[in-house]
C-alpha cells in the first residue's frame, strides 16, 4: 500500500520497503517532487511518517 502511495507521484523511479522494520526507501526527482509531496501522499494513504532522512543518490 504505501508502494502503490508514492508510485502516483510522476518523479518516484524506484520504491523498496521493509515490513519488519518499517521503512520505505525511493529513489525520485527532488526537482519535480518534494520529500513534503511524498510524506502528503503516505499521510493520504493513511500512513503516518514519523521522519525522514534526503540521502545523495550514488553516482
Amino acid at each position: 500500500m504505501a508502494r502503490a502511495a508514492v508510485n502516483t507521484l510522476d518523479s518516484v523511479d524506484s520504491v523498496s520497503t521493509n515490513m519488519r522494520e518499517h521503512t520505505l526507501t525511493l529513489t525520485f526527482d527532488d526537482e519535480k517532487t518534494s520529500i513534503k509531496e511524498i510524506k502528503s501522499a503516505l499521510n493520504q494513504a493513511g500512513y503516518t511518517v514519523p521522519g525522514s532522512r534526503k540521502v545523495a543518490a550514488e553516482p
